[in-house]
């Protein structure tokens, strides 16, 4: 048998080329495109305004108090925003920092169900290079740090389940996650940790565990985080609290389709399946391998039931509830980032010992065909569409690193060096990046709201309050400051409640025209042919301004 080099070093130096690694494919780059709407712009206005109003345990937006997430995310923007100003890194720097903080403890958690190195390398190189991570990672939401959070405190938690002589010190810091975990996204902070431990623990016919001490303290610790934020909000604010934080937020979103085209029962599935790529194509032989654990009862079966259990509790959690969305089952990558290691080191170790591993051998062969039919579909489709690649040069940068991380897999395959075709598996991965930093800043109109109030600034110096797109109004605001009301005819509202004037009808429209003598609107298409309709016959001059990614500046003038 070949020597397996990776177990030769140490800890602390692979752990440290794997998170500058993931340094750069999670970090590196986060400033070259403005804060995009609808959802990076509200995390970060909400913030801007605590810091504004000296809020700080009460989140803020439109100069009043909203509760669609709880408080801790809004900290750690804010005390950025204090202390460094408002920049496109900075506001992403939280989310890319607690990736690289996930991909150290996807390693420790798969060191400690399986001692074998390699496997926790490879366990933090699939976490790190898949698709879903790099976007999440890049985007100023809550689903980064929560997800870290819930994987930091089920890890505790089994730390604590299985060395029972420091389980006291584990469960109190599983408790902190988990506090913390509640304080970023709510009781799923809870709910996602407790399913995967109990589903676990019901396996192994051991609940003793839940009557320890250090449960126990663990638990005290989560209540003495989690609960005084929530008792202070609603002795402040009372039913308001409640009914927009209780039930818009947690009980809505279970009732309720926000999102209705991904409400069905194979969304989850086909994004536990997709958004591990570029290793997705591991997922069947992964997936035998640990059938065959279970069917011939051999030793690891234990730990790879931890990880199904971690990845069953989120799921039954999530699948359930109406509104869906791919950032709700985030938290079950690390485990199946540490399913498709444990599968890839035994295939690798059954390399070294035969000098073959068919399963191996062939999912390396698919993927070079993916990969050649990724470029050859990305040619055709360049070609073909041409008038709309403006800027080429993302398309050949990505065809470039395409083409040769193809090439690489094809050539390690062959010669049997699977570990460096992994590694160069993980090029597809960079290869998106590359991608998408260089295009970003040529798509930065069409995603965020900087360029159309840029030019809007140049043209009204009036104060008065703007009328924008429902889906404009949060970037607008933030990168104006102004007064805001939503046209949106026939609309139903804003998911969770926003504190701003909501235009729905004609007659709302001209009502709020009447108390403007001169209004000026960032719209898109559809509400610039209702403005145009609205005030056709009435006492009012339309004019239309500049436009930049799809949206218009419209100056409505009373005559």
């Amino acid at each position: 048998m070949k020597h397996d080099h990776l177990e030769a070093i140490s800890h602390k130096k692979l752990l440290g080329i794997l998170m500058a690694a993931a340094y750069v494919l999670l970090m590196m780059g986060n400033g070259f495109v403005s804060l995009t709407h609808p959802d990076e712009v509200f995390y970060v206005q909400s913030a801007k305004e605590m810091v504004q109003h000296n809020s700080w345990l009460t989140p803020m937006i439109f100069d009043a108090p909203q509760f669609e997430k709880p408080i801790f995310f809004f900290w750690l923007l804010a005390v950025n925003i204090k202390l460094f100003g408002i920049t496109p890194f900075m506001a992403r720097f939280w989310p890319a920092f607690f990736a690289i903080l996930g991909v150290a403890v996807t390693y420790w958690i798969a060191w400690m169900l399986f001692e074998r190195k390699r496997l926790a390398f490879l366990s933090g190189l699939i976490l790190a290079s898949s698709f879903i991570y790099l976007a999440l990672a890049r985007a100023v939401l809550t689903d980064m740090v929560f997800s870290i959070l819930v994987t930091a405190t089920i890890s505790l938690l089994y730390a604590a389940y299985k060395y029972p002589a420091s389980a006291d010190r584990w469960t109190i810091l599983a408790g902190a996650a988990a506090g913390f975990a509640v304080l970023t996204k709510g009781i799923l902070g809870v709910i996602f940790p407790g399913a995967a431990i109990l589903i676990f623990l019901l396996y192994k016919k051991d609940m003793a565990f839940l009557k320890t001490r250090g449960a126990w303290l663990g638990l005290c610790v989560l209540l003495l985080i989690a609960l005084p934020w929530h008792i202070l909000m609603y002795q402040w604010y009372g039913q308001g609290f409640v009914q927009e934080y209780v039930h818009n937020v947690h009980i809505r979103r279970i009732l309720e389709a926000e999102h209705a085209r991904l409400d069905n029962w194979y969304f989850y599935l086909g994004l536990m399946f997709g958004g591990i790529l570029p290793w997705s194509f591991f997922w069947p032989p992964a997936a035998r391998l640990i059938w065959r654990q279970f069917r011939e009862k051999l030793p690891d079966r234990d730990k790879l039931f931890f990880l199904l259990a971690w990845i069953v509790g989120v799921y039954i959690c999530v699948q359930p509830a109406h509104s869906k969305l791919a950032s709700y089952v985030f938290p079950v990558f690390p485990a199946i980032a540490v399913l498709i290691a444990y599968y890839l080191d035994r295939a690798l170790r059954q390399a070294e010992d035969t000098g073959r591993a068919q399963a191996l051998n062939r999912c390396g062969h698919v993927f070079f065909v993916f990969l050649v039919t990724v470029i050859l579909g990305g040619g055709i489709a360049a070609s073909t569409y041409k008038d709309f690649v403006i800027h080429p040069a993302p398309v050949y940068a990505a065809a470039i690193m395409l083409t040769v991380t193809a090439i690489c897999i094809f050539v390690f395959n062959r010669r049997r060096e699977y570990f460096k075709m992994l590694l160069a598996h993980a090029g597809m991965t960079v290869a998106l990046l590359v991608m998408l930093l260089l295009a970003r800043p040529s798509a930065e109109p069409w995603v965020s709201c900087k360029d159309i109030t840029d030019i809007f600034k140049t043209v009204d110096h009036s104060g008065s309050t703007v009328l924008a797109s429902k889906f404009y109004v949060r970037g607008i605001r933030f990168y104006t400051d102004r007064e805001m009301a939503v046209i949106d005819i026939n609309g139903e509202g804003f998911f969770s409640p926003h504190p701003v004037l909501f235009l729905n009808t004609d007659q709302k429209v001209l009502d709020f025209l009447k108390t403007q003598p001169l209004t000026y609107a960032i719209v898109k298409d559809g509400n610039v042919r209702d403005l145009k309709r609205i005030v056709e016959g009435q006492p009012y001059r339309l004019e239309e301004l500049q436009g930049v990614g799809g949206k218009h500046i419209v100056r409505i003038e009373k005559m």
